[in-house]
């Protein structure tokens, strides 16, 4: 009964408000801990609607308790979203990015989520379900340098760790062999006719792995790129930021950094990113790099 009740509450409760007022947000926790639920409910955001699960195992036990999802890099993605724009979604969880895009890209756009753990593709399916608009496609898959087959390795410990790169995870648990595409190959065989607008990745240390099979595409269409870059794990499995950022250097790209401590982006060059990576405690870092027609 308690789940009846708190489901009906949440779709009369502005929830997507609950992230801008603290108001909101005490009673909306003072109601979770009062009901308890258990099982998934829908939420609304201010861009979409989800199913959350109040019990740990997903991401969006985040979402139901904050209101909002990475606020920074969001609000900078939606000021670069236009009707009819193309997005990739690379690490795609329970499909944030790919959902907020898919409000404002519209009937003419297109989102490609890429979510290779089975679990979150299919909430990620479930969430791509509840879109009034039918322009995301959802892809269990990974993002790599080479298309085929690769094996997953899943984190007991983290619902948004699992990952091709064994050095982030938490608690390794089993590895489940999935499908994986080069974005190149992707796009060539299923979009030819597509200019890549934004690509957004999340990959637990696999991202310069994901950039080096989408390198025709990136300097073809120099979209904006949204990146989680992990140092250590990089380096980890023969992989360098060094390389990721000459890369980009060489394609002309300008970048902003999240800066935790304001939680705001702020523009920085790459002699003093390099030496950031190189000197950071933090496991990733979240950066967007700029083509240069958009610096």
């Amino acid at each position: 009964m308690r789940d009846f009740i708190f489901a009906a509450i949440a779709r009369y409760f502005p929830t997507e408000r609950v992230g801008e007022s603290r108001l909101l947000a005490g009673i909306w926790r003072g109601l979770f801990y009062l009901f308890r639920p258990v099982k998934p409910f829908i939420m609304r955001l201010p861009h979409y609607r989800l199913w959350v699960h109040p019990t740990k195992g997903t991401l969006t036990r985040v979402v139901l308790r904050r209101g909002y999802w990475e606020p920074a890099e969001t609000a900078f993605f939606i000021s670069r979203l236009k009707p009819g724009d193309f997005v990739v979604d690379a690490g795609a969880n329970f499909g944030h990015y790919a959902l907020v895009a898919s409000g404002i890209a519209g009937p003419e756009g297109l989102v490609v989520a890429f979510e290779p753990f089975p679990r979150n593709y299919a909430l990620l399916q479930s969430n791509v379900a509840l879109l009034p608009t039918a322009n995301v496609v959802a892809e269990q898959a990974g993002l790599a340098a080479t298309s085929g087959t690769m094996d997953l390795i899943t984190d007991e410990a983290n619902p948004g760790g699992h990952s091709f790169n064994p050095n982030l995870i938490w608690k390794e648990g089993a590895k489940i062999s999935v499908p994986i595409y080069a974005l190149d190959d992707y796009i060539e065989e299923r979009c030819a006719s597509r200019k890549l607008d934004i690509l957004k990745s999340d990959t637990q240390g696999y991202e310069w792995q994901l950039i080096s099979g989408a390198r025709k595409t990136i300097l073809r269409d120099k979209p904006v790129i949204l990146c989680e870059v992990a140092p250590k794990a990089l380096a980890a499995i023969g992989d360098s930021h060094e390389e990721l950022l000459r890369f980009f250097e060489e394609a002309g790209y300008s970048m902003l950094m999240v800066d935790r401590n304001i939680e705001r982006l702020k523009p920085i060059g790459y002699t003093e990113l390099k030496r950031h990576f190189d000197e950071t405690s933090r496991e990733f870092e979240d950066v967007i790099f700029l083509p240069p027609e958009t610096a």
